[in-house]
């Protein structure tokens, strides 16, 4: 007997129609790491730059467990089980990680800006196969704004002006916010 890919295909497009449905096109995701790029925001208005640089560096370190506990209360039903696409998640989101040694680097070099554009910019290519992942352009659209944004702020920081870079995570967090409510409502 033939297994082809039109098989697998299907059962790929199966398991991420259901991904999408169940989870509300990830919106829990969208909404919570909006809500952390906005509280670094804030940080970075009320504390300064340094604060507010490690705000954005680490606002995934609580967008991560808010973001699985809204899909979770959320969510219309368990989510699908497949090894392969579960993997392809953890191998997503792990990839993230090797951002941190440069905006490491960047935070000891006092490049604070650079810290909130890098971690912005990891986050729209982060995005990019989200939209295959739940069929939704909602994910291009955020990371087509955020990496627009986070190139219109640095280009604009010719000043030093501290509170671009809060300017920054704000504009993010709203950004997602709004894709989160799109995701909701399709």
């Amino acid at each position: 007997m033939m297994s082809g890919p039109s098989a697998s295909t299907t059962d790929v497009q199966d398991y991420l129609e259901v991904l999408a449905e169940v989870n509300h096109n990830g919106f829990g995701f969208l909404v919570a790491f909006g809500l952390t790029w906005l509280v670094a925001g804030g940080i970075w208005l009320r504390f300064g730059e340094k604060a507010g640089a490690y705000a954005a560096l680490f606002q995934g370190t609580a967008g991560v467990p808010l973001g699985l506990l809204l899909t979770s209360l959320t969510a219309t039903a368990g989510r699908p089980d497949d090894p392969s696409m579960n993997a392809l998640s953890i191998y997503l989101g792990a990839g993230q990680l090797l951002v941190l040694p440069l905006a490491i680097v960047l935070i000891v070099q006092h490049r604070y800006l650079a810290v909130a554009a890098v971690m912005a910019l990891v986050l729209a290519v982060h995005f990019v196969p989200y939209a295959w992942l739940y069929g939704t352009p909602v994910y291009l659209a955020a990371a087509a704004v955020v990496a627009v944004l986070t190139a219109t702020v640095v280009a604009i920081d010719l000043s030093r002006e501290r509170s671009h870079g809060a300017l920054l995570c704000v504009g993010t967090g709203a950004t997602l916010l709004l894709g989160g409510l799109a995701a909701l409502l399709l």
